[in-house]
């Protein structure tokens, strides 16, 4: 039986039955009919072996027609055949097997890649909580020193009498302003630039969680190729058939008429002749003699 891989997702045989069956009768059965005579020069035998494809499997077949006797050479010679185009596509099973089996290495790296891009990308996002519980803290501190900026400003402009404290004021005034600011930007960067930030770590994580699906598919895909990969192997060794190769009934019954039809034509010829030759003796009587010429 010939062996298998895949090519565009379909099962197909390793090499084409009929490239085997080229290389059976013109290399493989050849080499092993005359290796078996070099090794037996006593052997006065052909050893023919007939090579079929049956149409629509992948199944070589090897027949051979012999003599009892000669049962034991013809195994030989077909274990030997089938042994022959076996390595030949054992070269093949493995160069295809280690080709499938490192893209499949490849393809679980890449998955491997994609899934620790996942963790990362999950304690970034993790982590932009205890940013924004942070911005909120500032945001919170920002809004009470603004508030207690605002409380001294409005003391200090009760009570400013002097240049001193028309100074203070001023501080004052650019504390809040400066707060204000401070707070402005916290607010942003918690709405807006941690908002942005965590929308792409989420479309980022969406679509590794996609490609890795596409990528465990691809996986699987290769270890089922790999899973259907099949070596060429023997099915069955050296048959022997069940009813002994001889004459045909057919010819039996062929040769049997034809037998009869010359005995119908040949007994009543004999017949005749023996009556002639009896007729002949009893027109000779016992007193007649026979003369003829004395040399």
């Amino acid at each position: 039986e010939l062996g298998s891989r895949i090519e565009d997702g379909r099962s197909v045989p390793i090499e084409a039955p009929e490239t085997a069956l080229a290389k059976l009768e013109e290399s493989y059965v050849p080499q092993e009919r005359h290796r078996y005579l070099e090794a037996h020069p006593g052997v006065d035998e052909t050893f023919a072996i007939k090579v079929r494809a049956p149409k629509g499997s992948q199944l070589v077949v090897l027949e051979s027609t012999a003599r009892a006797e000669d049962g034991p050479a013809y195994r030989l010679i077909q274990q030997r055949v089938v042994q022959a185009l076996v390595a030949d596509h054992a070269r093949v099973f493995e160069d295809q097997r280690r080709e499938v089996a490192l893209e499949k290495k490849g393809a679980e790296r890449d998955l491997q890649t994609l899934v620790d891009r996942e963790s990362v990308l999950k304690a970034r996002i993790e982590r932009l909580k205890g940013t924004a519980q942070l911005l909120e803290q500032q945001i919170a501190d920002t809004r009470g020193l603004i508030e207690d900026a605002t409380a001294n400003r409005s003391r200090a402009v009760a009570e400013a009498r002097d240049e001193a404290r028309a100074m203070t004021l001023l501080m004052l005034d650019n504390e809040v302003r400066e707060n204000r600011k401070r707070l402005a930007d916290l607010q942003q960067q918690l709405q807006i630039g941690l908002a942005d930030e965590r929308d792409t770590l989420q479309s980022a994580l969406q679509e590794n969680q996609r490609n890795q699906v596409l990528q465990q598919a691809e996986v699987q895909r290769l270890d089922q190729q790999l899973k259907n990969l099949k070596q060429t192997r023997a099915v069955v060794l050296g048959m022997k058939s069940l009813k002994p190769v001889g004459i045909s009934r057919s010819l039996i019954v062929v040769l049997g008429v034809v037998l009869g039809v010359l005995m119908a034509l040949l007994v009543p010829l004999v017949l005749e002749f023996f009556g002639r030759v009896r007729g002949g003796l009893d027109s000779v009587s016992p007193g007649d003699e026979i003369t003829g010429p004395l040399s």
